[in-house]
Protein backbone atom coordinates (compact mmCIF):
# COMPACT_ATOMS: atom_id res chain seq x y z
CA UNK A 1 0.00 0.00 0.00
CA UNK A 2 1.38 3.24 -0.75
CA UNK A 3 2.54 5.33 1.80
CA UNK A 4 2.68 9.66 1.43
CA UNK A 5 5.25 11.41 3.40
CA UNK A 6 3.28 14.31 5.46
CA UNK A 7 4.34 17.51 4.48
CA UNK A 8 6.56 19.55 6.69
CA UNK A 9 5.48 22.05 8.87
CA UNK A 10 5.53 25.52 7.24
CA UNK A 11 8.15 27.51 8.38
CA UNK A 12 7.69 30.13 11.04
CA UNK A 13 7.89 33.88 10.01
CA UNK A 14 9.66 36.32 11.25
CA UNK A 15 7.82 38.76 12.64
CA UNK A 16 8.92 42.80 13.42
CA UNK A 17 7.74 44.79 16.39
CA UNK A 18 4.73 46.63 14.28
CA UNK A 19 3.41 42.79 13.54
CA UNK A 20 3.57 42.10 17.14
CA UNK A 21 1.90 45.14 18.05
CA UNK A 22 -0.57 45.02 15.19
CA UNK A 23 -1.70 41.35 16.24
CA UNK A 24 -2.02 42.45 20.44
CA UNK A 25 -5.55 42.82 20.36
CA UNK A 26 -5.54 44.70 24.11
CA UNK A 27 -3.32 47.16 23.01
CA UNK A 28 -5.33 48.13 19.70
CA UNK A 29 -8.06 48.35 21.76
CA UNK A 30 -6.41 50.58 24.50
CA UNK A 31 -4.76 52.58 21.67
CA UNK A 32 -8.14 53.13 19.92
CA UNK A 33 -9.33 55.15 22.80
CA UNK A 34 -6.62 57.79 22.29
CA UNK A 35 -5.06 59.99 19.75
CA UNK A 36 -2.05 58.32 18.29
CA UNK A 37 1.37 59.47 16.40
CA UNK A 38 3.15 57.61 14.18
CA UNK A 39 6.76 58.17 12.96
CA UNK A 40 7.54 55.86 10.21
CA UNK A 41 7.47 55.94 6.56
CA UNK A 42 6.76 53.61 3.80
CA UNK A 43 9.94 51.39 4.33
CA UNK A 44 8.62 50.37 7.36
CA UNK A 45 6.15 47.30 6.37
CA UNK A 46 4.51 44.21 7.59
CA UNK A 47 5.01 40.77 7.54
CA UNK A 48 2.81 40.88 4.25
CA UNK A 49 4.24 43.75 2.60
CA UNK A 50 1.80 46.14 3.70
CA UNK A 51 3.31 49.46 4.23
CA UNK A 52 3.06 50.45 8.29
CA UNK A 53 0.80 53.57 7.79
CA UNK A 54 -1.60 52.09 5.98
CA UNK A 55 -1.41 49.08 8.44
CA UNK A 56 -1.73 50.56 11.66
CA UNK A 57 -4.21 53.06 10.16
CA UNK A 58 -6.46 50.42 9.17
CA UNK A 59 -6.26 48.45 12.62
CA UNK A 60 -6.91 51.24 14.58
CA UNK A 61 -10.20 52.69 12.67
CA UNK A 62 -11.55 48.93 12.55
CA UNK A 63 -11.56 49.38 16.84
CA UNK A 64 -13.36 52.45 16.19
CA UNK A 65 -10.11 54.89 16.74
CA UNK A 66 -9.46 57.89 15.44
CA UNK A 67 -6.84 58.83 11.88
CA UNK A 68 -3.32 58.53 12.86
CA UNK A 69 -0.88 61.37 12.95
CA UNK A 70 1.76 60.99 10.56
CA UNK A 71 5.51 62.26 11.57
CA UNK A 72 8.14 61.25 9.06
CA UNK A 73 12.28 61.09 9.02
CA UNK A 74 14.89 61.59 6.52
CA UNK A 75 13.49 61.00 2.55
CA UNK A 76 9.81 61.58 3.82
CA UNK A 77 6.87 59.19 3.99
CA UNK A 78 7.51 57.96 0.67
CA UNK A 79 11.73 58.15 0.21
CA UNK A 80 11.56 60.52 -2.48
CA UNK A 81 13.79 63.34 -0.63
CA UNK A 82 17.67 63.40 -1.27
CA UNK A 83 20.05 62.60 1.54
CA UNK A 84 20.34 65.71 3.78
CA UNK A 85 17.56 67.63 2.13
CA UNK A 86 14.71 69.43 4.50
CA UNK A 87 11.31 67.54 3.96
CA UNK A 88 8.39 69.21 3.92
CA UNK A 89 5.14 68.85 5.49
CA UNK A 90 2.72 66.86 3.18
CA UNK A 91 0.09 64.23 2.36
CA UNK A 92 0.91 60.24 2.76
CA UNK A 93 -0.44 59.27 -0.80
CA UNK A 94 -1.16 55.47 0.69
CA UNK A 95 -3.83 56.93 3.84
CA UNK A 96 -4.92 60.51 2.51
CA UNK A 97 -2.90 61.33 6.11
CA UNK A 98 -1.33 64.84 6.61
CA UNK A 99 2.29 63.72 7.26
CA UNK A 100 4.37 66.34 9.50
CA UNK A 101 7.81 66.31 9.11
CA UNK A 102 10.93 65.65 11.73
CA UNK A 103 13.82 66.16 8.97
CA UNK A 104 14.54 70.03 8.55
CA UNK A 105 18.14 69.27 6.84
CA UNK A 106 20.11 69.07 10.18
CA UNK A 107 18.15 66.77 12.47
CA UNK A 108 15.07 67.22 13.70
CA UNK A 109 13.05 70.02 14.13
CA UNK A 110 13.09 71.43 17.28
CA UNK A 111 10.11 73.23 16.68
CA UNK A 112 7.72 69.89 16.16
CA UNK A 113 5.52 69.53 19.16
CA UNK A 114 3.36 66.11 19.89
CA UNK A 115 0.40 68.06 21.49
CA UNK A 116 -2.15 66.45 19.70
CA UNK A 117 -1.58 63.08 20.47
CA UNK A 118 -1.10 60.87 23.54
CA UNK A 119 0.89 58.20 22.09
CA UNK A 120 3.57 58.49 19.80
CA UNK A 121 4.68 54.80 17.81
CA UNK A 122 7.72 54.56 16.21
CA UNK A 123 8.63 52.30 13.19
CA UNK A 124 11.64 52.78 10.92
CA UNK A 125 13.62 50.95 9.28
CA UNK A 126 17.74 51.01 10.44
CA UNK A 127 20.63 49.51 8.74
CA UNK A 128 22.92 49.51 11.80
CA UNK A 129 25.44 52.18 10.90
CA UNK A 130 26.02 55.62 13.02
CA UNK A 131 25.59 57.94 10.31
CA UNK A 132 22.23 56.60 9.21
CA UNK A 133 19.72 59.61 10.87
CA UNK A 134 16.28 57.45 11.26
CA UNK A 135 17.72 55.95 14.99
CA UNK A 136 18.30 59.26 16.02
CA UNK A 137 15.47 60.78 14.60
CA UNK A 138 13.66 58.55 16.55
CA UNK A 139 15.61 59.21 19.97
CA UNK A 140 15.12 62.72 19.69
CA UNK A 141 11.24 62.62 19.10
CA UNK A 142 10.80 59.58 21.71
CA UNK A 143 12.76 61.53 24.40
CA UNK A 144 10.46 64.96 23.64
CA UNK A 145 7.29 63.06 23.41
CA UNK A 146 8.71 61.48 27.16
CA UNK A 147 9.61 65.03 28.47
CA UNK A 148 5.84 66.08 27.32
CA UNK A 149 4.34 62.98 29.97
CA UNK A 150 3.38 61.05 25.98
CA UNK A 151 3.54 57.36 25.96
CA UNK A 152 6.11 55.83 23.56
CA UNK A 153 5.78 52.88 22.05
CA UNK A 154 9.19 51.36 19.86
CA UNK A 155 8.47 48.28 17.14
CA UNK A 156 11.81 47.31 17.06
CA UNK A 157 13.54 45.68 13.79
CA UNK A 158 16.49 43.46 12.88
CA UNK A 159 19.77 45.07 12.85
CA UNK A 160 20.42 43.87 8.96
CA UNK A 161 24.15 43.51 9.80
CA UNK A 162 23.95 41.81 12.78
CA UNK A 163 25.14 42.37 16.22
CA UNK A 164 28.75 42.71 14.99
CA UNK A 165 30.69 46.11 15.94
CA UNK A 166 33.33 48.04 13.92
CA UNK A 167 35.34 51.17 14.53
CA UNK A 168 35.78 53.80 17.04
CA UNK A 169 32.89 55.27 19.40
CA UNK A 170 32.59 59.31 18.44
CA UNK A 171 34.49 62.31 20.07
CA UNK A 172 31.85 64.02 22.07
CA UNK A 173 32.72 67.03 20.50
CA UNK A 174 31.26 66.15 17.60
CA UNK A 175 28.54 64.79 18.21
CA UNK A 176 25.13 65.77 16.28
CA UNK A 177 22.66 63.84 14.26
CA UNK A 178 25.54 61.62 12.41
CA UNK A 179 26.84 60.70 15.84
CA UNK A 180 23.70 60.79 18.23
CA UNK A 181 24.72 58.10 20.00
CA UNK A 182 27.72 57.13 21.95
CA UNK A 183 28.39 54.00 19.82
CA UNK A 184 30.92 52.66 17.44
CA UNK A 185 30.48 53.46 13.42
CA UNK A 186 28.98 49.90 13.21
CA UNK A 187 26.87 50.00 16.05
CA UNK A 188 25.66 46.17 15.83
CA UNK A 189 22.34 47.12 18.06
CA UNK A 190 18.59 46.95 16.96
CA UNK A 191 16.94 50.34 16.56
CA UNK A 192 14.72 50.14 19.80
CA UNK A 193 18.23 48.84 21.53
CA UNK A 194 19.47 52.57 20.52
CA UNK A 195 16.24 54.36 21.24
CA UNK A 196 15.82 52.65 25.06
CA UNK A 197 19.52 53.85 25.93
CA UNK A 198 18.96 57.70 24.66
CA UNK A 199 15.62 57.76 26.73
CA UNK A 200 16.52 55.91 29.64
CA UNK A 201 17.99 59.01 31.93
CA UNK A 202 14.76 61.15 31.07
CA UNK A 203 12.12 58.70 31.16
CA UNK A 204 8.98 59.97 33.00
CA UNK A 205 5.48 59.12 34.19
CA UNK A 206 4.47 58.28 30.68
CA UNK A 207 4.29 54.98 29.72
CA UNK A 208 7.53 53.35 27.62
CA UNK A 209 6.95 50.14 25.85
CA UNK A 210 9.24 47.80 23.06
CA UNK A 211 7.86 45.49 20.71
CA UNK A 212 10.28 43.30 19.55
CA UNK A 213 11.15 42.02 16.19
CA UNK A 214 12.69 38.22 15.75
CA UNK A 215 16.13 38.96 15.06
CA UNK A 216 17.10 37.70 11.59
CA UNK A 217 19.31 38.65 8.80
CA UNK A 218 17.10 37.56 6.21
CA UNK A 219 13.69 39.05 4.85
CA UNK A 220 10.20 37.35 4.02
CA UNK A 221 9.23 38.92 0.78
CA UNK A 222 12.62 39.97 -0.59
CA UNK A 223 13.81 43.86 -0.42
CA UNK A 224 12.51 46.67 1.13
CA UNK A 225 14.98 49.73 0.50
CA UNK A 226 15.10 51.94 3.79
CA UNK A 227 15.99 55.24 2.05
CA UNK A 228 16.21 55.98 -1.83
CA UNK A 229 19.74 54.90 -2.47
CA UNK A 230 19.97 51.77 -0.46
CA UNK A 231 17.98 50.35 -3.60
CA UNK A 232 19.68 46.96 -3.04
CA UNK A 233 20.46 44.87 -0.06
CA UNK A 234 24.09 44.77 -0.93
CA UNK A 235 24.17 48.28 -0.80
CA UNK A 236 23.23 48.00 2.75
CA UNK A 237 25.79 45.71 3.28
CA UNK A 238 28.34 48.11 1.88
CA UNK A 239 26.52 51.35 3.13
CA UNK A 240 29.38 52.06 5.80
CA UNK A 241 32.47 51.70 3.92
CA UNK A 242 31.34 53.56 0.71
CA UNK A 243 29.57 56.10 2.82
CA UNK A 244 33.13 57.81 3.62
CA UNK A 245 33.72 58.85 -0.07
CA UNK A 246 31.09 60.84 0.12
CA UNK A 247 33.65 63.06 2.18
CA UNK A 248 35.88 63.12 -0.89
CA UNK A 249 35.40 63.67 -4.50
CA UNK A 250 34.84 59.90 -5.24
CA UNK A 251 31.73 58.91 -6.21
CA UNK A 252 29.92 55.89 -4.27
CA UNK A 253 27.19 55.47 -7.04
CA UNK A 254 24.76 57.60 -5.61
CA UNK A 255 22.83 59.18 -8.40
CA UNK A 256 23.52 56.03 -10.72
CA UNK A 257 21.44 52.23 -11.13
CA UNK A 258 25.14 51.36 -9.09
CA UNK A 259 24.14 53.01 -5.71
CA UNK A 260 26.31 52.24 -2.71
CA UNK A 261 27.24 49.22 -4.63
CA UNK A 262 30.24 51.08 -6.86
CA UNK A 263 33.30 53.44 -6.67
CA UNK A 264 33.55 55.88 -9.59
CA UNK A 265 36.19 58.72 -10.68
CA UNK A 266 37.41 60.10 -13.96
CA UNK A 267 40.79 58.26 -14.54
CA UNK A 268 40.26 55.95 -11.90
CA UNK A 269 42.89 52.53 -12.52
CA UNK A 270 39.91 50.01 -11.71
CA UNK A 271 41.74 47.24 -12.95
CA UNK A 272 44.68 47.90 -10.24
CA UNK A 273 41.80 48.83 -7.71
CA UNK A 274 40.01 45.55 -7.91
CA UNK A 275 43.01 43.26 -7.81
CA UNK A 276 44.03 45.06 -4.55
CA UNK A 277 40.58 44.76 -3.56
CA UNK A 278 41.05 40.77 -3.80
CA UNK A 279 43.99 41.21 -1.27
CA UNK A 280 42.13 42.87 1.89
CA UNK A 281 40.62 40.73 4.46
CA UNK A 282 37.51 42.71 4.59
CA UNK A 283 34.57 40.14 3.08
CA UNK A 284 33.78 42.12 -0.24
CA UNK A 285 35.49 41.91 -3.74
CA UNK A 286 35.16 44.42 -7.00
CA UNK A 287 35.42 44.11 -10.61
CA UNK A 288 36.22 46.67 -13.04
CA UNK A 289 32.98 48.01 -14.72
CA UNK A 290 31.22 51.45 -16.22
CA UNK A 291 29.21 53.52 -14.20
CA UNK A 292 27.10 55.56 -15.47
CA UNK A 293 25.24 58.72 -13.33
CA UNK A 294 21.69 60.06 -14.20
CA UNK A 295 21.30 62.29 -11.62
CA UNK A 296 23.47 64.84 -9.59
CA UNK A 297 26.52 66.87 -10.99
CA UNK A 298 27.92 63.90 -12.70
CA UNK A 299 24.65 63.56 -14.51
CA UNK A 300 25.35 62.18 -18.34
CA UNK A 301 28.57 60.78 -17.46
CA UNK A 302 29.69 57.36 -17.73
CA UNK A 303 32.49 56.78 -15.56
CA UNK A 304 35.32 54.20 -15.06
CA UNK A 305 34.10 52.34 -11.82
CA UNK A 306 34.63 49.16 -9.84
CA UNK A 307 31.33 47.37 -9.08
CA UNK A 308 31.30 46.10 -5.18
CA UNK A 309 29.69 43.31 -3.54
CA UNK A 310 29.85 41.21 -0.37
CA UNK A 311 30.82 37.90 -0.43
CA UNK A 312 28.76 34.99 1.35
CA UNK A 313 31.06 33.19 3.34
CA UNK A 314 32.72 34.73 6.42
CA UNK A 315 32.13 37.81 8.66
CA UNK A 316 32.31 41.37 6.65
CA UNK A 317 33.86 44.70 7.63
CA UNK A 318 32.83 47.28 5.85
CA UNK A 319 33.92 49.83 7.59
CA UNK A 320 37.93 48.35 7.04
CA UNK A 321 36.85 48.26 3.47
CA UNK A 322 35.99 51.93 3.48
CA UNK A 323 39.14 52.92 5.13
CA UNK A 324 41.18 50.42 2.56
CA UNK A 325 39.43 52.20 -0.33
CA UNK A 326 40.63 55.43 1.50
CA UNK A 327 43.87 54.32 2.01
CA UNK A 328 44.16 53.21 -1.57
CA UNK A 329 42.84 56.41 -3.27
CA UNK A 330 45.44 58.19 -1.35
CA UNK A 331 48.40 56.67 -2.96
CA UNK A 332 46.83 55.26 -6.33
CA UNK A 333 44.56 58.21 -7.40
CA UNK A 334 46.28 61.56 -8.12
CA UNK A 335 43.38 63.79 -8.18
CA UNK A 336 41.51 62.28 -4.81
CA UNK A 337 40.63 64.97 -2.56
CA UNK A 338 38.46 65.74 1.19
CA UNK A 339 35.50 67.41 0.84
CA UNK A 340 36.05 71.21 3.26
CA UNK A 341 32.79 71.21 5.63
CA UNK A 342 30.14 73.53 5.96
CA UNK A 343 32.49 76.22 7.19
CA UNK A 344 34.77 75.69 4.65
CA UNK A 345 37.24 73.66 7.10
CA UNK A 346 39.69 71.24 4.93
CA UNK A 347 38.79 67.86 5.10
CA UNK A 348 35.70 69.09 7.61
CA UNK A 349 33.32 66.64 5.65
CA UNK A 350 34.76 63.59 6.98
CA UNK A 351 35.42 64.91 10.53
CA UNK A 352 31.35 65.31 10.50
CA UNK A 353 30.77 62.32 8.80
CA UNK A 354 32.82 59.77 11.09
CA UNK A 355 32.71 62.67 14.07
CA UNK A 356 35.84 62.32 14.26
CA UNK A 357 39.36 63.80 12.82
CA UNK A 358 41.58 61.26 13.67
CA UNK A 359 40.74 59.38 10.18
CA UNK A 360 41.39 62.16 8.05
CA UNK A 361 44.68 62.91 10.00
CA UNK A 362 45.81 59.64 9.77
CA UNK A 363 45.37 58.79 6.42
CA UNK A 364 46.80 62.51 5.84
CA UNK A 365 49.83 61.59 7.61
CA UNK A 366 50.67 58.11 5.19
CA UNK A 367 49.15 55.58 8.03
CA UNK A 368 48.54 52.34 5.99
CA UNK A 369 44.47 51.47 6.60
CA UNK A 370 45.70 48.24 8.54
CA UNK A 371 47.22 50.35 11.22
CA UNK A 372 44.22 52.99 11.44
CA UNK A 373 41.72 49.70 11.66
CA UNK A 374 43.97 48.47 14.12
CA UNK A 375 44.35 51.37 16.47
CA UNK A 376 40.75 51.80 16.65
CA UNK A 377 40.61 47.63 18.06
Amino acid sequence: MPTHDAPPPPARRALSGLDRLLADEQTITRLAERQVGFLTNHASTTIDGAPGSRALNRRLRSAGGAPLHLFTPEHGIHLSAGAGESVADGTDPLTGLPVRSLYAGSGLDDHATFEDIDTLVIDLRDVGVRCYTYAATAARAARKALEQHIEVIVCDRANPLGPGAEGPPPEESRRSLLAYFDVRFVHGHTIAELVSRAVAPTITDAPYLVYPADIVLTADLGWTPPSPALSHPDAVANYAGLVLLEATNISEGRGSAQSFRSISAPGLDVDSLAAAMAEWNTGFRGKPTVVTHLRNDLAGQALPGVAIWPQKAGRLYPLSLGVHLLAWLRDHHPDFAWIPGPDGTPGGAINNLFARSDLRELLDSGASAEDIVSSWR
